[in-house]
């Protein structure tokens, strides 16, 4: 009978080289940092044009390449009309922003108001701070959005 042991003299040299190999991974990984007022910015640009100012071919050219991809300019303007089938907002204000960690996207969150109807938006953007942002995702409601422990509000 054949015994095998867990331990084996060559699993301990092992060992020494998981360190090294995680350290490397790491370093591997990019450091990605957000220009909050130029996402702050871009987010209300594109909710003034799209929304406010029902521009719908400048609010279609904010968006990201990515959306652009899969979202034609037919497709924008009939997702922004049922988002608005009454009214649209008069004008809109950044609320907060919540950068999504290790990822180049971040949230920002505006709100907006026509004859006492509330518009609150979240807005996904894609890009950093070395890059320019684009429109990945834009969503409405009628209640403000939860709030997260990495929410900050404009200015903080």
């Amino acid at each position: 009978m054949v015994m095998t042991s867990l331990s084996s003299p060559i699993q301990p040299r092992m060992r020494f080289l998981y360190l090294p190999m995680a350290a490397a991974l790491l370093g591997c990984v990019e450091s990605i940092e957000h220009d909050q007022a130029r996402g702050a910015k871009k987010a209300e640009e594109f909710v003034q044009v799209a929304f406010v100012k029902s521009d719908a071919d400048r609010g279609y050219a904010l968006l990201a390449p990515a959306t652009k991809r899969y979202v034609s300019l037919e497709q924008f303007k009939r997702v922004v009309a049922r988002m608005h089938p009454q009214a649209a907002p008069k004008s809109v204000r950044v609320l907060a922003l919540e950068p999504m960690k290790g990822e180049k996207a971040i949230y920002v969150y505006l709100s907006g108001e026509n004859s006492g109807e509330w518009f609150h938006y979240r807005i996904t953007l894609e890009g950093t701070a070395k890059t320019d942002y684009g429109v990945l995702k834009f969503e409405r409601s009628n209640e403000p959005y939860a709030g997260s422990s990495d929410r900050k509000k404009l200015g903080e």
